[in-house]
């Protein structure tokens, strides 16, 4: 009796915790929406709040061939992009309020060395930031100007 009390004990615990601090996997459910580029649809989870912004993309293996995220802020700015715990190189598309490319940095790496940090950031102030597969952008001809629609 005193084992099957414990043992219920235990069980109870583990709910009550889980309950509590659910997995990462079941906090972050990711929102998932499109951008479109002329006639090329990517769709994208969407990066929002502080929590998904600071992880992006970071801790995965790898992202989707002709996927993306989409990191949206609350106001245009400078924001500055580090690539730490990241496996897989990226290309970072910046894009104003009026949802146009402004710039695009290609190819950025992992950050391997985490003394020696690299940052990116746009050549004047954006509202998004669209992190596809390294030499998704050339591959697909993006370039500044192009407007993106976003379907959120």
């Amino acid at each position: 009796m005193k084992t099957y009390s414990l043992m219920m004990g235990v069980i109870a615990l583990i709910i009550t915790a889980f309950l509590i601090f659910p997995p990462i996997s079941l906090q972050n459910t990711p929102t998932i929406s499109t951008v479109q580029i002329g006639n090329l649809v990517i769709p994208v989870e969407i990066a929002k709040t502080p929590t998904e912004q600071q992880y992006g993309l970071s801790y995965r293996a790898s992202l989707d061939k002709d996927k993306g995220m989409l990191f949206i802020f609350e106001k245009q700015g400078l924001y500055r992009f580090w690539m730490p715990n990241m496996s897989f190189p990226v290309d970072m598309i910046w894009v104003d309020e009026n949802k146009r490319i402004i710039s695009i940095n290609e190819n950025v790496p992992p950050l391997k060395d985490l003394s020696k940090p690299t940052y990116y950031q746009p050549t004047r102030p954006a509202l998004y930031v669209l992190e596809v597969n390294a030499n998704f952008s050339k591959k697909h001809n993006l370039k500044a100007g192009d407007l993106l629609v976003l379907k959120i």
